[in-house]
């Protein structure tokens, strides 16, 4: 109930990196844009993966809900996508 997990995306032109956020500063020193926090009933959230279901991407990520005890629960929400690539939680 107290984790501050949060998802934050960077990006590599190689899968072997290095990565960078929208900024340009690497992961590796602190970087990552903040794609999804915690917020109300939803703690800690993460473990995410992404797919594609009938014309849409959606991001799938468990969460503690704060409001059942701190049950894990998954948690989905849709995906829209910026002019350069960056991917933003609707």
């Amino acid at each position: 109930m107290n984790s501050t997990y949060k998802i934050r995306v960077g990006r590599s032109t190689s899968v072997t990196g290095p990565y960078a956020d929208s900024t340009g500063k690497p992961l590796l020193e602190g970087g990552g844009d903040l794609l999804l926090a915690g917020h109300g009933r939803y703690i800690g959230t993460g473990g995410e993966s992404v797919f594609h279901d009938r014309g849409q991407d959606w991001l799938a990520y468990h969460y503690y809900d704060a409001d059942d005890n701190g049950t894990p629960k998954l948690g989905l929400n849709r995906l829209s996508w910026t002019k350069d690539g960056w991917p933003d939680v609707l």
